[in-house]
């Protein structure tokens, strides 16, 4: 029986204790599952007992990770998180599983040279609305989007260097997290959202998290109230920028308020109180209105009365396209094999719905066979 030895095992009885907590299984219940005891199990979770390679690919099916899950070394960085709930820094175990593992994963894609790193200016956290403000609008400007709408979200985010995974944690789940993957300064971002969510709390989220990979601040528990109200102002108005609204909210000037509204948050793809908000902001309606469109959220008739369509965007699963892309790329030229980049897509592609791989070079061919007799 082979011995796993070239992972600490420290490392790697904490993996396996994460795992089996994320996916709610008892130490009893995985021992049983695998044909070991709970006191084994409990050894294994202490680094006390030696691991063998079938056990580490039975404990890996049954907690449904990936084996590169517990063997690979851990990316060190601080991790940013949003979440709309009391504590504004709650998270799940899940949470945290699925975001080491997906940052791992990009982080493989790096070394690789299948994903390509972005220089970052640390900026810094804007200390008022204006800046926040400007700060948008100069990012937008810098990537060509004017005051559009931005239809994949996903794809702009990677733009400015961050990849994401939209993972099933649950309608009552943490809205996500980023981390940075690479150096402070030139490297990626690994952001997970909850693709669970609203659609436009899912977007509300990753624009969140934007923010702080692009003024460099992870923080931790102890984060400020007011730094994340300046990220969340950024964030409206990367997605809503003030002439893009203002634009639209001019075209619609014979609707009532309402319409004006749904117009609005179907436009730019915002949660209905983001909608109201960033209207409030922008000096559109007032505190009345804001009030009254509070107390009447809209549902799906409402939208479709204007003829208006909501677009599901991030909803799990879901990677962002040049993550995939690298992804599948590896697998055509062969740097990946068929397994571990349907392992990475994370069940957005199956294996039959890869595409061929490239035929071996002439090149690669002469490097196969050289030193070899005729």
């Amino acid at each position: 029986m082979r011995i796993i030895t070239h992972v600490d095992k420290r490392a790697l009885g904490g993996r396996i204790a994460q795992a089996r907590d994320a996916a709610g299984v008892t130490q009893e219940g995985l021992g049983r599952a695998i044909g070991l005891d709970r006191t084994a199990i409990t050894s294994l979770e202490k680094a006390e007992r030696k691991l063998s390679a079938p056990e580490l690919v039975a404990i890996a099916g049954v907690l449904g990770r990936p084996l590169s899950f517990f063997v690979s070394d851990p990316v060190p960085a601080v991790v940013s998180r949003r979440s709309d709930t009391v504590n504004a820094h709650d998270t799940t175990q899940v949470l945290d599983v699925e975001l080491e593992g997906f940052a791992s994963d990009l982080r493989t894609l790096l070394e690789m040279k299948l994903a390509t790193p972005v220089e970052r200016a640390e900026i810094g956290v804007p200390r008022d609305h204006d800046t926040a403000e400007e700060l948008a609008r100069s990012t937008r400007q810098r990537i060509g989007l004017g005051d559009a709408a931005i239809h994949d979200l996903g794809e702009v985010c990677e733009w400015l260097g961050m990849y994401t995974f939209s993972a099933p944690l649950g309608e009552g789940g943490p809205d996500g997290a980023c981390v940075e993957v690479g150096d402070a300064s030139t490297g990626l971002a690994a952001a997970v959202i909850n693709g669970d969510a609203p659609p436009g709390r899912r977007r509300m989220t990753l624009t969140h998290e934007l923010g702080h990979w692009l003024f460099g601040d992870a923080y931790d528990v102890q984060a400020s109230t007011a730094g994340e109200r300046m990220i969340n102002s950024f964030a409206i108005h990367f997605l809503a920028p003030r002439s893009g609204i203002l634009t639209v909210w001019r075209r619609q000037l014979d609707l009532p308020v309402l319409d004006r509204a749904l117009t609005i948050g179907a436009s730019f793809r915002l949660s209905w109180t983001a909608t109201i908000g960033q209207l409030k902001n922008l000096g559109l309606i007032d505190d009345d209105q804001r009030r009254v469109l509070d107390e009447n959220e809209p549902v799906q008739g409402d939208y479709r009365r204007l003829g208006l369509s909501w677009v599901d965007e991030l909803g799990s699963p879901y990677v962002s396209p040049c993550f995939a892309a690298a992804c599948i790329n590896g697998y055509v030229s062969g740097a990946l094999t068929k397994d571990r980049v349907v392992e990475l897509l994370r069940g957005t592609l199956a294996a039959e719905e890869l595409p061929h791989q490239a035929p071996p070079s002439l090149d690669s061919l002469r490097n196969a066979f050289a030193g070899h007799g005729h």
